[in-house]
């Protein structure tokens, strides 16, 4: 296929447009509609639900990331991802099957990514602390110690045991780049077995499609602008049924010194912030998988990121690159409906 010459600045953070949905059924009768929002999980979480029993279906799969968060968040020293970090060359940690089987799948995938995403990640981002206090640009020095306390290899999982090992003191794990996932798929299935069969969860850069709108069309979800000085806020639409999107960027915590932005998504490799993306978005069916591979394709790239993705099929991409071209993957591009087109250039291509 020819490359479309698209004049987009770069792609990124799927966030629901629901305007123009009112909640109306096929029939046309309003159809029962509850939706909250809460932040947890770094972030700020809406889920919108239509049909009977909306809002005790809402409330309970709030419920569900609450309790996926308590178990994961590095953050809270209560959690069972803290207890294994504290543990750290010392001895293995029981967790529970949910914390295991997230562990295991973000192994897995530290491994085909070739250590792009790595799980062991903690050491860098306690060290930066990125969107967590003052603008610090830490010593080369610091970086190479922290960096070499990076290894998935060294993270032994025990399925027999149910236990979590990491292997030298001051290791650590961090899940935030999977557990917003895992936790927005938990809510998803909460809703499913409540009944609902059209909701919209919006986890900032993670949205889970639930079924189609009250009136039978697709989700209309919209692609934004991380550089919105570059065109406006919102860049394109992906209509979407059964779908979660997912977008790791260098724009939601970052700051700029010396004319140089340090963002929160770091090569584990160079123990610096990843420099050959501005956005990667996965579109796929399962939310866990989506957000590690989110993260993973920023950090290698638009070629080795999108062969990754074609190798492990099922899933469509799209990356923006530094100097703002964007690059999708299978037949991604012709189903994005662009909604705007000034400033910045780029092709579009598989």
């Amino acid at each position: 296929m020819k490359p479309r010459r698209l004049k987009l600045p770069a792609l990124l953070l799927a966030v629901a447009l629901l305007a123009g949905c009112r909640g109306r059924g096929p029939a046309g009768a309003e159809a029962a509609k509850a939706e909250k929002t809460e932040f947890m999980m770094d972030t700020v979480i809406t889920i919108t639900a239509y049909g009977p029993g909306a809002e005790e279906a809402v409330n309970a799969a709030l419920a569900e990331m609450r309790r996926i968060s308590a178990l994961m968040n590095a953050d809270d020293p209560e959690s069972e991802v803290s207890r294994l970090n504290a543990n750290a060359g010392k001895r293995p940690v029981k967790v529970s099957p949910e914390t295991f089987y997230v562990l295991a799948l973000a192994q897995r995938y530290s491994e085909l990514s070739e250590g792009a995403f790595d799980v062991t990640v903690r050491p860098l981002v306690k060290l930066w602390g990125i969107g967590k206090k003052d603008k610090y640009v830490p010593a080369e020095e610091a970086v190479a110690r922290a960096r070499s306390l990076v290894n998935y290899r060294d993270l032994v999982l025990d399925e027999a045991a149910q236990t979590a090992y990491l292997e030298r003191p001051g290791m650590g794990v961090d899940l935030g780049g999977v557990a917003k996932g895992y936790g927005a798929d938990r809510a998803r299935e909460v809703l499913r077995e409540h009944g609902i069969r059209s909701a919209l969860i919006d986890a900032g850069g993670n949205i889970w499609a639930i079924g189609s709108r009250p009136d039978g069309r697709p989700w209309r979800i919209g692609i934004r602008n991380p550089r919105p000085e570059h065109g406006g806020e919102l860049l394109a639409v992906l209509p979407s049924e059964d779908l979660t999107l997912v977008t790791s960027g260098d724009y939601e915590r970052y700051f700029i010194k010396d004319g140089v932005r340090y963002h929160h998504i770091f090569d584990p490799r160079t123990g610096r912030p990843a420099r050959r993306a501005i956005s990667a978005t996965i579109v796929g069916q399962n939310s866990a998988e989506a957000d590690v591979l989110s993260t993973a394709v920023f950090v290698l790239g638009p070629e080795k990121g999108l062969a990754l993705i074609r190798r492990l099929g099922r899933l469509e991409a799209v990356v923006v690159t530094p100097d703002e071209k964007i690059v999708s993957t299978g037949n991604l591009e012709d189903r994005l409906e662009v909604v705007r087109r000034e400033g910045g250039t780029g092709d579009a291509g598989r």
